[in-house]
């Protein structure tokens, strides 16, 4: 038969394994942010077309936020007025730049990305609201960005 100390010990030994399962099994969406501050900053548009439809060219604005830590804000601005602000998080999948919007959590669209010090390309389908009439429909864009 085993001693009180040894229980106490046995005991011990179980409560820091438990608890060092618990800490490493703490929340992690697994979205890793590596490479993400080579993009962060503020980017703006200097061609931005969506299913054909070049918003620069009719006098709006597309810019695009990056934090370092991989939230970001997506405004498009159209000439006339209506806005759109878009936000989430986003981080690299292999080539691809994975996008997860606070509007749809869990779910990732992947855009193609192609970037230097001072320019950034963005290509991708996506489904929102673009034409304003209510209905989200499927969006094909392209953005050639500029650093600020």
């Amino acid at each position: 038969m085993k001693n009180w100390s040894t229980y106490s010990k046995m005991g011990f030994m179980f409560l820091l394994l438990f608890s060092v399962l618990i800490i490493s099994c703490s929340k992690d969406d697994g979205h890793s942010t590596e490479g993400i501050a080579e993009i962060a900053g503020n980017w703006t548009a200097t061609k931005a077309t969506f299913n054909g439809v070049d918003v620069i060219e009719e006098g709006g604005t597309v810019t695009f936020t990056i934090s370092v830590n991989g939230r970001f804000t997506f405004t498009i601005n159209r000439a006339g007025g209506r806005t759109m602000v878009f936000s989430g998080t986003l981080w690299f999948d292999e080539e691809w730049l994975a996008v997860e919007y606070d509007t749809d959590k869990g779910e990732a669209e992947y855009y193609d990305i192609s970037y230097d010090d001072s320019k950034l390309h963005l290509g991708a389908n996506s489904e929102f609201d673009f034409n304003g009439d209510g209905t989200d429909e499927i969006v094909i864009f392209f953005l050639d960005m500029v650093r600020e």
